[in-house]
């Protein structure tokens, strides 16, 4: 983390989430994902997905937020020293990618569902990947498996344990849906409909 572009404050701020981290567990690194901010630096994803013990729903959720697609392309030759932002997360999105390839994530308890958008942007990765002679990584079919197992969501009890300086979202507390809303959610129904009808038969369960 020895990034000459942080402030020494983001530097803490990060080495510190790392170290509560460390005593928390699989299941808190993925609501810790779920809860990020992916305008800050990126350390403490790449610190989770890192991890012997991390699930690999918790790896493919960081890999499909962190928009794969613009990072499929090899990085041309440059100067000075690499990020800790866009670099990273080209970074990160090879290294799911190889790891969920090869079979490196043993802990699969955590439920993954991509929702018909991911799908869809599965189908503009392959796309991608096809039209590079050398790609950053391979779209294989695992990075869009459903994987069973139990929901875990941000809750109070996250929140409430979660020291509140590494708060990012906090996607909870939300307000009772009102009429706009329901009219949104149908709005974005149809969408998802229509959206699962361009998908190949194998991705639209």
């Amino acid at each position: 983390m020895d990034d000459p572009s942080l402030e020494e404050c983001e530097r803490e701020r990060d080495a510190d989430n790392i170290a509560w981290l460390q005593r928390a567990g699989p299941d808190d690194w993925h609501r810790a994902a779920l809860d990020f901010n992916w305008g800050n630096p990126l350390y403490v994803i790449d610190w989770i997905v890192r991890q012997d013990d991390c699930d690999i729903a918790t790896a493919l959720t960081i890999f499909w937020l962190g928009e794969p697609t613009y990072f499929i392309e090899e990085m041309q030759a440059r100067t000075g020293e690499p990020d800790g932002y866009s670099d990273l997360n080209r970074s990160i999105c090879a290294y799911v990618a190889h790891r969920v390839a090869a079979g490196g994530y043993k802990r699969s308890r955590i439920a993954f569902t991509p929702d018909v958008f991911t799908k869809q942007e599965y189908m503009e990765l392959v796309a991608a990947e096809k039209a590079l002679a050398c790609p950053n990584f391979r779209a294989h079919r695992s990075l869009i498996c459903k994987r069973r197992g139990r929901e875990v969501v941000n809750d109070r009890p996250f929140y409430d344990r979660y020291p509140e300086r590494f708060h990012c979202t906090v996607l909870i507390d939300l307000a009772p849906p009102d009429s706009r809303t329901a009219a949104l959610m149908a709005s974005v129904r149809s969408i998802e409909e229509k959206t699962r009808k361009l998908l190949p038969a194998w991705l639209r369960k």
